[in-house]
């Protein structure tokens, strides 16, 4: 009976709830000093490669972001600013922000950086990539694939793959660095 409780635990730890085709340690982190003056972070839309997650889903998803920076410590571009200076562009594609300098698009957005992020596959597929205003690149994750098949219990009409993209933002950010007051 010990030996099976023991399997059973070592199956359990090996088992996890998330698996990942590479480890959450940021691909990039730019030292804390490279950090200083950054409060303020714009969320663009995503290059979205895939035709599995439609624009309706993106705005949860980018809602969903935006909180979480905000629990990490940052100001939060509203999503209506970013989305009235795409519009005011004409932009349809977030890689069409491009045109701009990331000087340009930071002083634009009202933002010290922005998040850029793109869906690269199915469900669970992205990149993330921070930039300063000036530029610098402050923190990215590469091309990350998370599964997580959690049970979240919930009173709304989320659906299940919305949970599960949630949880995976969870997961990403929670090693962005929090601000510093």
């Amino acid at each position: 009976m010990k030996t099976l409780a023991v399997v059973l635990a070592i199956l359990a730890a090996g088992c996890g709830a998330s698996r990942s085709s590479r480890r959450l340690k940021p691909e990039i982190e730019a030292p804390p000093e490279a950090w200083q003056g950054v409060h303020r972070i714009a969320v663009l839309p995503p290059d979205n490669w895939t035709t599995t997650v439609g624009a309706e889903y993106v705005a949860w998803h980018r809602a969903v972001i935006a909180e979480l920076l905000r629990e990490r410590g940052y100001e939060v571009v509203p999503l209506v600013e970013v989305n009235r200076f795409m519009l005011r562009n004409r932009f349809t594609l977030a890689g069409e922000v491009r045109l701009y300098s990331m000087e340009e698009l930071a002083r634009e957005l009202r933002a010290d950086a922005v998040f850029f992020w793109d869906i690269t596959g199915g469900a669970g597929n992205l990149n993330i990539d921070l930039v300063k205003g000036d530029g610098a690149r402050l923190w990215g994750t590469g091309e990350v694939h998370l599964d997580l098949k959690y049970n979240s219990v919930s009173a709304e009409r989320v659906g299940s793959s919305d949970r599960e993209w949630a949880l995976m933002f969870g997961e990403v950010l929670r090693k962005l660095p929090g601000r510093s007051p």
